[in-house]
């Protein structure tokens, strides 16, 4: 089963750095929340904000605002673990039937 999103992403591998970063990030912190990543070492630096945008428009990635001084903060989403897993060992789950536990 193809997944539109996830075909666009795998369209442009330059977005995979920068998910995979967040990816990374999230495995190290508890609340599952990363800050903003203001540099990725594959990804120069004036595309950053529009892949960020890509990766949101997609479903891969989401935000919230933290507060005042955290300021904005990302998480992958359900869809956007399976990005990071290589295509051929993708299982597609919809996401109405992934339980919050597991996001």
């Amino acid at each position: 089963m193809n997944h539109p999103d996830l075909d666009a992403f795998d369209a442009h591998p330059e977005w995979n750095p920068l998910l995979q970063a967040y990816w990374q990030a999230q495995q190290r912190v508890e609340k599952g929340w990363v800050p903003r990543l203001a540099a990725v070492a594959e990804v120069p630096g004036d595309q950053l904000s529009a892949i960020h945008g890509r990766l949101i428009a997609h479903g891969l990635l989401r935000f919230e605002l933290a507060g005042r001084s955290e300021g904005v903060e990302y998480q992958l989403t359900p869809l956007g673990r399976q990005a990071v897993t290589p295509p051929a060992d993708r299982q597609i789950v919809p996401e109405w039937m992934i339980t919050e536990e597991a996001a």
